[in-house]
């Protein structure tokens, strides 16, 4: 395999993993108490207002029933925009060296996406807990009134079509691009 196709597949699955939410380790029954608002779980150290509220913000802004949808679109679009920048990068004159690393990415893809399935309930726990963490009560009310809203709910439904908007994408891409031509002198430096 080329050294070129091998750094950009090590490049390019270590970009998609830093392109999907950091988990939160899930909780456990030992970890845990139960509040007396609303019967929530809360974990140790956090207010468990903040925490119910924290809680009805995630399932409402990101219903359980289209959570994975919601993922899995931020992934791909993710996934084509690395493609776009890592052109330069890549032997598109050898089509078989193409079709080996388009292959790749696409078993890649969809392993993640089988990976990402099973952390997707940790990732909803550790937003909550973070939601819970970072803003006050008082700032969690705000957010709950404005998730509960129309407007609110199309905000947490279309906020993985931003990525995809060509706005943000010809920005994100002008940045990919950027940090790819690293690539280049981090691998001799590697090497």
């Amino acid at each position: 395999m080329p050294l070129k196709i091998l750094a950009c597949r090590l490049f390019f699955g270590s970009l998609l993993a830093l392109s999907i939410p950091a988990s939160a380790q899930a909780l456990t029954p030992e970890d845990t108490t139960r509040s007396t608002i609303e019967d929530v779980i809360v974990p140790p150290g956090l207010d468990g207002e903040a925490y119910s509220i924290a809680t009805a913000i995630v399932e409402i802004g990101y219903p359980e029933d289209e959570r994975e949808a919601l993922f899995f679109g931020t992934m791909d679009e993710t996934v084509a925009q690395l493609r776009r920048a890592l052109g330069p990068n890549l032997p598109e004159d050898d089509a078989g060296a193409m079709e080996i690393f388009d292959e790749w990415v696409a078993k890649y893809t969809t392993e993640s996406k089988m990976v990402l399935r099973k952390h997707i309930p940790s990732i909803m726990a550790g937003m909550t807990e973070a939601y819970a963490k970072i803003f006050t009560v008082e700032e969690l009310g705000d957010i709950l009134a404005f998730v509960e809203t129309p407007s609110g709910k199309k905000f947490f439904e279309l906020s993985p079509a931003v990525l995809g908007d060509p706005s943000f994408a010809a920005a994100n891409q002008r940045y990919l691009d950027e940090s790819l031509e690293l690539l280049g002198p981090a691998q001799e430096e590697l090497l």
